[in-house]
């Protein structure tokens, strides 16, 4: 019985000194995996710097990109998920600005764009934008171009600045009434936990095993190699 009950408090212990090597060694790796990610990011940051002009607003950086000449002044404005307008506009950029000027304001937050601390209310994203346009002397009235939730932005830039706004042409805008025929989940919000995942790695771990889900059509030749890599970048860090 002696023999028998060594024989299992050995096996015993083996068990947990393999669980506890597991567990160091996960750790290990995911300490590893954050200190890699964020040094890419600070390497990338500097590889790809903006494409387009950055601005002081507010004390803080915003970017703003600008592409051809014509009558029209157009200003693409993004959805909520978007992580860097300026790329993944670009197939419509380059359309459009053909015969037109084409301007991309990033929010704080996206793309090239600096974070911001300041509350992410219609009123003060709209006041951002307006004071982006003014810092890069591209002068109104605009034709506003709003995808998904930039559709309520564009709404109350024109009810608030009409003589700053020619047209507004949406391209799948939210509007205010559309809750009374889908509810209040046809308004996108961002969860709280996603601005940690930048800085614990995981931004840069679903960027590289899941691309498709994080850069739509990246098979496609829809997008240059260029411009998916500088958004894949973009992705990890923010």
């Amino acid at each position: 019985m002696g023999v028998v009950k060594v024989i299992k408090v050995k096996k015993k212990f083996r068990f947990w000194k393999v669980i506890k090597t597991i567990l160091l060694a996960t750790v290990a790796v995911v300490i590893i995996w954050v200190i890699y990610s964020n040094i890419m990011a600070v390497y990338e940051q500097r590889k790809y710097p903006a494409i387009g002009e950055l601005v002081e607003v507010n004390g803080k950086n915003m970017h703003i990109y600008t592409k051809g000449q014509g009558d029209n002044t157009i200003v693409l404005l993004s959805g909520l998920a978007t992580p860097a307008p300026a790329l993944d506009f670009e197939p419509l950029i380059n359309e459009l600005s053909k015969t037109n000027k084409v301007v991309v304001v990033e929010p704080f937050g996206y793309g090239w764009s600096d974070l911001t601390d300041k509350e992410r209310t219609v009123e003060n994203i709209v006041e951002e934008t307006r004071a982006a346009l003014k810092k890069s002397n591209i002068k109104g009235p605009y034709i506003l171009m709003p995808h998904s939730i930039s559709g309520i932005y564009s709404l109350y830039y024109a009810n608030n600045y009409s003589e700053e706004v020619k047209a507004i042409i949406g391209i799948d805008p939210t509007l205010p009434q559309m809750s009374e025929y889908f509810g209040d989940d046809v308004f996108p919000t961002m969860p709280k936990y996603t601005e940690y995942m930048a800085p614990i790695g995981i931004a840069r771990l679903l960027a590289y095993v899941t691309p498709d889900n994080i850069l739509p059509l990246s098979e496609k030749g829809t997008y240059t190699e260029v411009n998916l890599k500088m958004a894949k970048s973009i992705v990890a860090a923010k």
